[in-house]
């Protein structure tokens, strides 16, 4: 007899003991004496005359309860251990079942007779088959595959349970990732017997996918010594006599990038049947850096079919419809759409969408790459205010930027009113100029060469002369700025906090000349160096660099990350994010999840195309900040309406953009390892086998005990 339970048997030990001792306190005090009413004196006499007598009979009605309970007990911990009559056969078979979840099985071709039937939905049918077809002593494990591999059971046998998880697989707008797919089977498959790994899929992976397998063991080690073929063989080298760093030696050249599958048989079960697709595998769109009212748009889009086909595309602005044309694609043709100059639309959501039209070739199976999405960077009009003695260079420099609106007062000024000056005003340019106190949020500053204690940024020394030898290029303030030849008297260098949010932008070797800082939400950038000390008013980068600024201080820095695509894990930037662990992301169908945030930058894995919202609210706010982690979970947006207001917010789009997945062909056979690899075949008909599970009798066993228990014991026999 077997008992292949999960849990480890002296775990089962442990919890038999402590049940054990349990029942012994139970039963000491379930134990209670009988009542007798005495009305004359001369009973006593008889109870007396009757206790001796009775005792010994007493105390084996007593023992016989305990052990009942015992039995009861036992009979529990057995059923538990599911006892199995006949041991596993040679030919009893491990498997691991892939259902391919990717984005492709949403195609709508499943059924052959034509109907509207998705592809996961024949993969579960299969899937269910393959269960039904396996022997007694057959054990499966089902693991669903797109941009992750997730176990969704333990190898069991158990056909209703294997069968209800595989219902309720769904599949994802994902793309498929079979290398970890079939490294998770292989680890889930080693050392056990006669492992068998099943994959029902479309086949709608990359060659690169396909080839990061191998069946050989020796195919997974590579000796770099090794002489190639037909030259001529090298002296023997010497061999190792320390095992530790032979061991090293044969880690150093094994493949890492190969998954083993040797010993393990690798089956596939196809799905689908039509190939013809035209989808869009890349839409962007950006404003143009000098006129912040225009801005372009760029979609790809391919005919994956082997048929002409026709569309409809149409670019809409939220709802209301920017350009309607339609598109005609040859056989494998892909064209690329490029509408410039665009300017207006009533909504920041740009989607772009392929519609059918009548006739041949004007529709296809798989709807899910015929809509993308992008975000036109909002355009924030805003107010700044400049302190300065007449700086033609900086006054000039502001006007390239024509979504600002500039106020010029004098140092003496600004000093004697700074409140009513800064009041209405979103960044104010603080040249050769130093107040005594910073402006306070949401007012964003710029300082060109701070001094003394009112600087925010604080000042440890004037270095003359520097030379600018590295620039943080993926910080929105320094991007397509080279500073590298621009000459400088003098600049001030900073001593940096990171705690209070404060990064570099420019170093003179080790002095930091050019720092940020967002706090508090407000950003602040302080240039180290006076504009009348520099050639850099006389160069391109000069206005380049204070419209990043500008565009920084307005939140317009990402327009040209726009759109993320799913599959990965995407890492999303958040303005004035400082000590905070984790964000709040919005997905497109309402669901709320939480994001770790290191460094201002949110991580999350992008499972669904559309708009995602990421919010970071302070510790303990937000719709999830006074959840527990199994509320939270599958909460929606509209369950805590009245949270506080986020301290930072970002909005990304995301697409399928991917061409493997669009491309919907079925594959009716898959060749792992490259030309030299092994074409898969269909799974081969398992052996039956038949055991035979006691649990059920157990407990019906148990359920007759609780009978006799209860009847004795209301009875007084066992008492």
């Amino acid at each position: 007899m077997n008992f292949p339970t999960p849990i480890p048997l002296q775990t089962l030990g442990y919890a038999a003991a402590g049940a054990a001792g349990l029942t012994i306190v139970a039963y000491i005090l379930k134990i209670r004496r009988r009542r007798f009413e005495v009305p004359f004196s001369t009973l006593w006499q008889r109870v007396l005359e009757q206790r001796d007598a009775n005792a010994l009979w007493k105390q084996l009605k007593r023992l016989l309860s305990l052990l009942l309970m015992f039995l009861l007990f036992a009979l529990i911990f057995v059923a538990a251990l599911d006892p199995t009559e006949g041991g596993r056969p040679r030919e009893a078979r491990t498997v691991v079942v892939l259902v391919d979840a990717s984005a492709s099985m949403k195609a709508t071709d499943g059924d052959p007779d034509g109907g509207n039937v998705p592809r996961i939905e024949v993969a579960k049918q299969r899937a269910r088959d393959l269960i039904d077809s396996m022997g007694g002593a057959d054990v499966a494990m089902i693991m669903r595959v797109d941009g992750q591999t997730t176990p969704l059971s333990r190898f069991d046998s158990d056909a209703p349970m294997l069968r209800r998880t595989i219902d309720h697989i769904q599949a994802s707008d994902t793309p498929a990732d079979l290398y970890r797919a079939l490294g998770a089977a292989a680890d889930a498959l080693r050392d056990r017997q006669n492992p068998l790994i099943v994959l029902i899929s479309d086949g709608a992976y990359t060659e690169q996918q396909l080839e990061a397998a191998t069946f050989d063991p020796a195919a997974a080690t590579v000796d770099p010594t090794a002489p190639a073929e037909g030259a001529p063989a090298a002296a023997p080298a010497p061999a190792a006599d320390d095992e530790v760093a032979a061991r090293r030696k044969a880690y150093e050249h094994k493949n890492l990038a190969a998954v083993d599958l040797s010993g393990i048989d690798v089956r596939y079960i196809p799905v689908g049947s039509r190939s013809d697709n035209v989808g869009i595998i890349a839409f962007n769109v950006r404003r143009y850096v000098a006129n912040k009212a225009a801005y372009e748009v760029f979609i790809e889009i391919q005919n994956f079919g082997t048929e002409p086909a026709q569309r409809q595309l149409t670019l809409y602005s939220g709802d209301s419809a920017l350009d309607v044309k339609p598109i005609t694609l040859a056989p494998g043709e892909h064209i690329r759409q490029i509408y410039r100059d665009l300017s207006g639309g009533a909504d920041h959501r740009l989607r772009a969408s392929l519609r059918p039209v009548e006739g041949v070739g004007g529709s296809d199976p798989f709807p899910l790459d015929d809509e993308a999405f992008a975000l036109l960077p909002e355009r924030k009009r805003q107010k700044v205010l400049l302190v300065t003695e007449d700086n033609l260079f900086l006054e000039g420099a502001m006007l390239v930027y024509d979504n600002i609106e500039v106020f010029k007062v004098t140092p003496a000024e600004y000093t004697a009113r700074p409140d009513a000056l800064l009041e209405g005003m979103n960044v104010v340019v603080f040249d050769d100029f130093t107040p005594a106190e910073v402006p306070p949020p949401p007012v964003n500053a710029m300082y060109f060469r701070p001094e003394g204690d009112g600087s925010p940024i604080p000042v440890v020394r004037t270095v003359a002369r520097p030379h600018i030898t590295e620039v943080a290029e993926d910080h929105p303030v320094m991007r397509w700025v080279s500073l590298a030849d621009v000459n400088f008297a003098d600049a001030q260098a900073f001593k940096l906090r990171p705690e209070l949010g404060e990064s570099r932008l420019a170093t003179a070797v080790r002095d930091v000349v050019i720092a940020a800082k967002r706090l508090e939400g407000r950003k602040i950038v302080c240039f180290g160096f006076s504009l009348g000390g520099t050639d850099l008013t006389m160069r391109v980068a000069f206005p380049l660099m204070l419209v990043n600024v500008l565009d920084w201080f307005a939140g317009d820095d990402a327009d040209l990350v726009t759109t993320y695509v799913t599959g990965a894990r995407l890492r999303v930037p958040l303005d004035g994010v400082t000590g905070v662990a984790e964000a709040v992301v919005e997905g497109p169908d309402g669901r709320l999840t939480r994001a770790p945030v290191v460094d201002g930058v949110a991580t999350f894995y992008g499972a669904e195309i559309g708009f995602h919202d990421i919010r970071a609210y302070a510790p303990g706010e937000g719709p999830l900040g006074r959840r527990d982690d199994a509320a939270a979970a599958g909460a929606t947006a509209d369950a805590d309406a009245d949270q506080a207001e986020p301290i930072a917010s970002r909005e990304i789009a995301a697409n399928l953009a991917s061409p493997e997945e669009s491309n919907i062909a079925p594959a009716s056979t898959l060749t792992l390892g490259g030309p030299t690899g092994r074409t898969l075949a269909a799974p081969q008909t398992f052996t039956k086998s038949i055991q035979r599970r006691f649990w059920i009798y157990l407990l019906l066993g148990l359920l007759a005990l609780l009978s006799v228990e209860w009847i004795t014991y209301h009875r007084r026999v066992t008492v």
